[in-house]
């Protein structure tokens, strides 16, 4: 399980570890907490990306956009160009200090190593990651995070290579545990289903072979395994709320991209569990296990996706979603279910709600150039609310530009404090 890691450091201070990704999320305000400014009490600030197919449209004014909060106008009070680190264009009612500061968030949830995650770390440090930057990397052991200081001390290809080399160890150690499991669940399928019910060569040794008895001790072995197999996953409500939590306060962009693999559990198949429901019609415990299976394939994890939704917008994350997608493993005698499928869903909501981009491929870094491209240009508009709310209730923004056939990407709201 997870263990408490002290905070230590690696070449000379430039690379932090941190706490295990099992409950970093709900901890990275110590990373930050002398970097955290007050935001303007009084008024809401919308970061604005307005596309024209894959062009950035860098020509509007503050005249050319609406905001709307709750479905009713507001005035807009200012409106900033910034490309990269830079304000290029003001227009001001009434002036304000944005940060223009970034900082940048790759999280790895994948047990199996990819090269082409080492393409996106290096896509990072080479093509995006700008004097002032910040980066944080989790991975499913550790978090490491490099402030602007010390990004500035080393060259980006050094800092790139320890990073992937860092990045690749962390992945291969993490997924252990999920690989032993999954490894094991694959051989109780084969043997509690590819021969319903026959011992299986595979199971050789194995001290629950064997048998009705051995079946029954098999049937509960996987659904221990497929508990284990649940609770290992990372991604849950609390950590994630906590995560935006922890940010909210720290100013600037903070865009996050979240790697994902695709997952798939070993099932038995349809094929073998209505024969072995045949075949042990008269051994009711053996049914029992057997009807209990069903129920076990139905569960699924409570995740309130609309709460995380809320609270990453409200914190000004940008998330990005990049969903890794393989092929499943063939196993006789099982059906490989896919286990993701609520993630996509998810996650993918969750990056439109925060003006983030979702993306599949099977090639993670191809999907990390598509999307981080989209962050060097925004619109940074401020509003004041014309109607007060009660405290802690979310209110939903709206940003358009009338008459123009554009693609607008923002945080649809934030709550009101």
């Amino acid at each position: 399980m997870a263990q408490f890691m002290h905070k230590r450091e690696i070449e000379k201070g430039i690379i932090l570890g941190g706490y295990e990704m099992k409950i970093i999320l709900c901890s990275l305000l110590l990373v930050f907490s002398g970097n955290v400014f007050a935001q303007e009490s009084s008024a809401v600030d919308i970061a604005v990306r307005v596309h024209d197919g894959d062009r950035f449209v860098d020509t509007l004014t503050l005249e050319d956009f609406e905001i709307l909060e709750e479905g009713k106008p507001q005035k807009i009070e200012a409106l900033y160009l910034v490309r990269g680190r830079n304000i290029i264009k003001r227009q001001e009612i009434q002036p304000f200090e944005p940060s223009v500061g970034r900082h940048f968030y790759l999280l790895f949830q994948s047990v199996d190593y990819d090269s082409k995650f080492g393409e996106a770390v290096d896509h990072l440090f080479k093509d995006i990651l700008r004097p002032g930057d910040t980066m944080t990397l989790m991975t499913p052991m550790k978090v490491y995070s490099l402030n602007e200081e010390a990004l500035a001390k080393r060259p980006a290809a050094s800092l790139s290579k320890e990073m992937q080399q860092i990045l690749r160890k962390d992945i291969q150690r993490g997924g252990g545990d999920y690989r032993d499991i999954l490894k094991d669940l694959r051989r109780l399928v084969r043997s509690i289903g590819g021969d319903s019910g026959v011992p299986n060569p595979d199971m050789e040794g194995d001290a629950f072979a064997g048998g009705a008895f051995g079946l029954e001790m098999q049937i509960d072995r996987y659904k221990q395994n497929l508990m284990k197999l649940e609770n290992i996953r990372l991604v849950d409500e609390n950590k994630m709320l906590g995560f935006a939590s922890s940010l909210r306060t720290l100013p600037g962009q903070k865009i996050v991209f979240f790697f994902y693999q695709r997952e798939f559990r070993p099932e038995i198949s349809p094929q073998a569990m209505n024969q072995m429901m045949s075949m042990y019609q008269d051994q009711p415990n053996i049914l029992s296990d057997l009807q209990d299976l069903f129920s076990f394939y139905r569960r699924e994890a409570p995740f309130n996706s609309r709460r995380v939704a809320q609270a990453f917008s409200d914190a000004g994350l940008s998330l990005n979603f990049i969903f890794m997608h393989k092929e499943a493993q063939y196993i006789f005698g099982a059906t490989m279910r896919e286990q993701s499928e609520d993630i996509f869903s998810i996650f993918s909501d969750i990056a439109r709600t925060t003006g983030g981009l979702s993306d599949m491929s099977q090639n993670p870094a191809t999907s990390f150039k598509k999307t981080s491209g989209a962050f060097e240009d925004y619109y940074l508009l401020y509003y004041k609310p014309s109607d007060p709310a009660p405290a802690g209730s979310f209110r939903t923004v709206e940003a358009r530009i009338p008459g123009r056939d554009y693609t607008v990407h923002h945080r649809q709201g934030y709550l009101r404090k």
